[in-house]
């Protein structure tokens, strides 16, 4: 499995300017691939995904499939600008959560998002125009997604995290050749005064967890500014918690605060890994370009 990440920035996109730096972290919103064989696996759509596109035309018609966490705006805001979705030769798979429909909304939560972006007010060439071909699905809490490999399988699992709206965190989890690796995306989530139970279920003895540190705890508390409770983010603190408890040894932080440059991240990284060394767990702030292989 080889994962790569696009886009690490919470909320909106961060560019880099001389008086405020973000070019080691990144500015892209949400975006990760994930390569398992011949299978492309998709997480989040944020602005790193134009990036993510270019990339993948390089290597002619893709097939993808993409699992949303949400539909807030950072992280379907790059899905406009995914250059396979013109490619007619382009099949793409798109799953989105069964989140509670507002008012009047038919169909899929994820399509009428994305078709709704891209309406003539907003954005001058509409979804049905794109040209490739688009399935959308939608999943359920704790549902399980068995995508076939050869040699193996590609099991996608969701998990409901705590965030305004509602969002789901994703397990997915290779067995092939007689192994087992595992990768938990857990963004845009906030703690709650114990472990998130649905967070533990996913997260069990997983390789790596990506979890929501968008606020220092002096941050999250009002310590430091306006208090953050109730906004649907987390912090490093909790994190670490949260890996402790479900047995994982790696744990990156993501979803960076628009409002914290390349250098307030890595104070938060080194504060983060100085307490994951007592509890003998690897910490790193993922960062635009950073590639893991499990």
């Amino acid at each position: 499995m080889k994962i790569r990440f696009w886009g690490t920035r919470g909320s909106i996109p961060t560019p880099s300017t001389a008086d405020f730096v973000t070019s080691r972290f990144g500015g892209n919103t949400t975006c990760v691939s994930i390569q398992a064989g011949e299978r492309l696996i998709i997480l989040d759509g944020g602005s790193g995904l134009r990036n993510l596109g270019l990339e993948l035309m390089r290597g002619g018609p893709v097939s993808a499939t993409f699992f949303f966490s949400h539909v807030h705006w950072d992280h379907i805001q790059g899905f406009p600008f995914f250059p396979p979705c013109f490619d007619p030769r382009s099949n793409l798979v798109l799953y989105g959560a069964s989140h509670e429909r507002e008012t009047g909304v038919v169909g899929s939560v994820l399509e009428n998002a994305l078709r709704g972006q891209q309406r003539s007010l907003n954005f001058p060439i509409q979804v049905a125009d794109m040209g490739a071909k688009m399935n959308f699905r939608e999943l359920s809490p704790n549902a399980q997604v068995k995508l076939p490999l050869e040699g193996g399988t590609l099991l996608v699992k969701s998990g409901v995290l705590n965030h305004p709206g509602g969002c789901f965190g994703y397990r997915i989890e290779e067995q092939r050749d007689g192994r087992t690796c595992s990768f938990v995306f857990a963004t845009d989530t906030e703690h709650y005064e114990q472990n998130n139970p649905a967070l533990q279920t996913l997260a069990k003895d997983a390789d790596v967890i990506l979890y929501d540190a968008q606020y220092t705890v002096d941050e999250y508390e009002g310590r430091a500014g306006m208090p953050r409770t109730g906004w649907g983010h987390s912090t490093w603190f909790h994190g670490l918690r949260e890996a402790t408890a479900a047995g994982v040894k790696r744990l990156l932080l993501t979803h960076h605060d628009p409002m914290h440059d390349d250098w307030a991240i890595a104070r938060i990284e080194n504060d983060a890994r100085k307490e994951g060394a007592k509890l003998n767990i690897e910490v790193d702030a993922a960062y635009e370009g950073l590639a893991l292989e499990l």
